[in-house]
């Protein structure tokens, strides 16, 4: 087991510390091998929506000619304003799918206003205001296009998500069977498999290589040309992805997060980190320590992701953010 001291992101007030956020962080090289860690880097976990750039590789497979704004809205976790449904929409017509063939569920837009245009108009969310219907309708149009029945897409036993398991086996490079499979909040099979193996998969977008290639490059570029589209206003992977050269993000839900990195002193390199007790709030905090200990050159933009003082509703500081990241280098 590759383990050592974990990381952690304190909350403090009135120099007392009242709340600690731990983290486990896996970094790998462009050849697979793991570069740096802190925690357990053989932690099984779920990466939950940071795995949607997998479950879009049969798409962009079956598909190298889609619109990167599709392909990247199949890898979203969206926010659900008109620009977000829009593209969405255009995905599932080339399948001949409609808002009904979606089986994700349904909740409010994650954007406030997007969801207070509905209140106001009167209207009750759809499936299409899911976060992951870009996500389904690109699965939808995968089934369609390799000749796949689109009923039952969610199922594990649809080929489709037996092709989807498999390939996070390949590109995390662990056995089939330490790929553990759940259900996501969506309905599609969520799997869970070894932090670093989810850092190799990140560190294969950021230097794609093998039968998948070119599929993982169309995918990684998608991202980066259309990060409004990945999240939506004000959420990490929209506003961190255009102020960091050659990174391609993606959070998972219960504070999971993914990073590829093209631009770094050690080459290429994926990055997976997972905070255990799910705390949203630490991920930019981690995120930002992770690029600045990779060498990543970071603005004061950047910076502002995540401040280091704590303040109140009136805007008084009443506390700090600490971030302790314990690398161990390999």
């Amino acid at each position: 087991m590759t383990q050592s001291e974990v990381g952690h992101i304190t909350y403090s007030r009135g120099g007392q510390a009242e709340s600690r956020h731990e983290i486990h962080v896996a970094v790998v090289d462009a050849n697979g091998h793991l570069k740096a860690h802190c925690g357990n880097a053989d932690l099984t976990t779920f990466p939950r929506s940071s795995s949607k750039p997998v479950q879009a590789l049969p798409l962009a497979e079956a598909m190298p000619d889609l619109p990167q704004d599709e392909l990247a809205v199949a890898c979203a976790s969206h926010a659900g304003t008109p620009e977000h449904l829009a593209v969405v929409q255009r995905l599932l017509a080339r399948s001949g799918s409609s808002v009904a063939d979606l089986r994700c569920g349904t909740h409010p837009p994650f954007d406030a206003q997007a969801a207070a245009s509905l209140i106001q108009s009167q209207q009750t969310p759809t499936p299409l205001h899911h976060n992951c219907s870009g996500k389904h309708a690109g699965m939808l149009l995968a089934c369609v296009r390799l000749g796949l029945p689109r009923e039952g897409y969610t199922h594990p036993a649809h080929p489709l998500q037996v092709q989807i398991r498999a390939l996070h086996a390949t590109l995390a490079d662990v056995p089939l069977e330490a790929i553990h499979a759940g259900v996501d909040g969506c309905s599609v099979p969520a799997f869970a498999l070894p932090l670093q193996g989810t850092a190799r998969i990140f560190a294969r977008l950021a230097a794609p290589s093998g039968s998948h290639a070119q599929a993982l490059a169309r995918i990684a570029q998608a991202m980066q040309a259309h990060p409004f589209l990945i999240a939506g206003p004000g959420r990490l992977d929209t506003t961190l992805m255009p102020l960091v050269p050659g990174l391609t993000a993606k959070m998972g839900a219960e504070a999971f997060y993914g990073m590829a990195l093209q631009e770094t002193p050690y080459g290429p390199l994926g990055v997976a980190f997972k905070v255990m007790d799910g705390g949203e709030r630490a991920r930019s905090h981690m995120a930002l320590a992770v690029l600045k200990a990779l060498g990543v050159p970071l603005t004061e933009a950047v910076w502002a992701l995540a401040p280091s003082e704590l303040r109140n509703w009136a805007g008084q500081e009443v506390g700090s953010i600490q971030t302790h990241l314990p690398l161990v280098w390999s």
